[in-house]
């Protein structure tokens, strides 16, 4: 657990921040709460802390000083500020000491959520040895929630004018480079450096360890040229860069669509399988993406396939899905990697559809926290391994009619399936075959079918440009307002808010 020190001259202030959030969720501690900024130094000097929250304006020490002499204390200590609207003009000197960011009171509980998670980020990354993410700074933050769509624009430009930076282009593309070197501190800021004087582009790091470019331009064909240009720099060796690939998004008209640009980065950024190294992926690359994607599909069926008759061929497949991802270089992007690797593993668990979810979310986590290709190799395989287990012991614990109904909802979600339809269908009574289904899956059938529905709709959703609309009516549902309330209701999310987190 990350050790959290809250500091405010008002308790409620502290205390209300204790309880806004299940912290010990996202890995933090509140170990303590200080009334100043003299009495949070005493604390500090006897005990190690991660993070510090404080306010600004607070008696005769100030927030600024003490996260000055904090830092004197426990150099690592990260910090972030509560201000008020008012006070906004004392931040730049937070700049200077660092501050991961500044909340603005009354605090937002999402706006506090996603701060500590990027904090928690970074400390996971340079725990485990990536020190590239240190160097971290409020305008990183600013623009990553601005490009993930998770402040306005306004409040976004508010926060940049601090640090003098404007969008005044015309045009402008976002861009996404991964590199071999990444974790080479001295090499990222270089790197980091060299493009923001040659291009004149804003970047920032990434949770992910990628750099991500933001570049304007007063005619759109020249966005292309500029990223081409340096894809030719990045070829020389004196970058230290060692093999790359840089996604470029869409060109877009206005700085609202800075996101867009972004998504379709992401997009591009995951045909690294697809292409050798050391080339600008954009949409201007001819590479078939459907008929990959279709070729992927195939693939996670038959591996679904084995590994439910528990062939060893299955086993033999997931070597052979590891041996893809680098078959074009020795180089892909842990977050590329992650990503492949978490659509295999959501399609293998919806397909066949366990009772216990435990293994799911255990392998879900521990790929997160993993860089290395071979060590996501195994915890995929210890997954399959243990979920095969589990689902031939539920399987020979039931009746072939509920297995027969479990295979035709497989393969007819899409349609109008009911308990009457399959009681027809499989001559049986269908009250008693909704009870039967549900003491023997654990789950009444419409919250099945229901469930089912929605997985595939987020197989959709990241696999396709179709409207969320088009998407509910694909799965099964004619009626696309109740599709939005199902998944919002299941998910948390709309699908198309889903579908930028993914």
């Amino acid at each position: 657990m990350y050790k959290v020190l809250l500091v405010d001259d008002e308790p409620l202030i502290t205390i209300g921040l204790q309880a806004l959030l299940d912290w010990e969720d996202d890995g933090f501690e509140i170990v303590s709460r200080a009334e100043s900024g003299e009495e949070a130094l005493t604390y500090l000097k006897e005990h190690p802390v991660d993070l510090l929250i404080t306010d600004i304006l607070m008696g005769e020490m100030s927030g600024l000083d003490l996260i000055e002499e904090a830092k004197k204390i426990q150099p690592k200590v990260k910090c972030i500020i509560l201000t008020g609207y008012q006070e906004f003009k004392y931040i730049k000197h937070g700049l200077l000491l660092g501050i991961e960011n500044y909340l603005v009171k009354p605090v937002d509980e999402e706006e506090l959520l996603s701060t500590i998670q990027n904090v928690g980020r970074k400390m996971n990354a340079v725990s485990g040895g990536n020190q590239a993410q240190e160097p971290s700074t409020l305008m990183d933050n600013t623009l990553w929630r601005f490009l993930n769509g998770e402040i306005e624009k306004n409040d976004c430009l508010e926060r940049l004018s601090l640090y003098d930076i404007q969008f005044t282009q015309p045009y402008y593309a976002v861009s996404i480079l991964s590199f071999e070197n990444y974790y080479r501190v001295e090499i990222l800021k270089e790197i980091r450096t060299f493009i923001e004087e040659h291009c004149a582009a804003v970047c920032l790091f990434t949770p992910n360890q990628d750099l991500v470019i933001i570049i304007g331009s007063e005619k759109e064909e020249e966005l292309y040229r500029y990223n081409q240009g340096l894809v030719e720099q990045l070829k020389d060796e004196k970058r230290g860069a060692g093999l790359f690939y840089l996604a470029m998004g869409k060109p877009v008209k206005a700085v609202d669509e800075l996101e867009e640009s972004f998504m379709r980065a992401r997009e591009y950024s995951l045909l690294q399988l697809y292409s050798c190294p050391n080339v600008l992926l954009s949409e201007h690359l001819t590479i078939d993406k459907h008929e990959e994607l279709k070729k992927q599909q195939e693939f996670k069926e038959t591996i679904v396939k084995q590994l439910l008759k528990a062939e060893g061929e299955g086993f033999q497949r997931i070597d052979s899905f590891f041996q893809d991802l680098t078959k074009n270089s020795s180089f892909i992007s842990p977050p590329a990697a992650r990503k492949y690797i978490f659509n295999l593993l959501s399609y293998i668990h919806y397909s066949l559809q366990p009772n216990d979810l435990s293994y799911h979310t255990a392998a879900i986590e521990r790929i997160v926290y993993s860089s290395d290709i071979d060590e996501m190799k195994a915890i995929l395989k210890e997954y399959c391994q243990e979920l095969i287990f589990s689902i031939h012991k539920q399987v020979n614990n039931r009746s072939p009619i509920v297995q027969n109904v479990l295979d035709y909802i497989h393969a007819h979600y899409d349609e109008g399936i009911s308990l009457k339809t399959l009681g027809q269908q499989f001559h049986v009574n269908a009250i008693y075959l909704g009870q039967l289904f549900q003491k023997e899956v654990g789950a009444v059938f419409s919250e099945y079918l229901n469930r089912y529905r929605l997985e595939k709709a987020k197989e959709l959703l990241k696999t396709t440009h179709y409207r969320a609309g088009e998407i509910g009516k694909k799965v099964g549902y004619s009626d696309t307002a109740y599709f939005y309330k199902q998944f919002k209701k299941s998910v948390g999310t709309t699908p198309s808010e889903w579908r930028k987190i993914i």
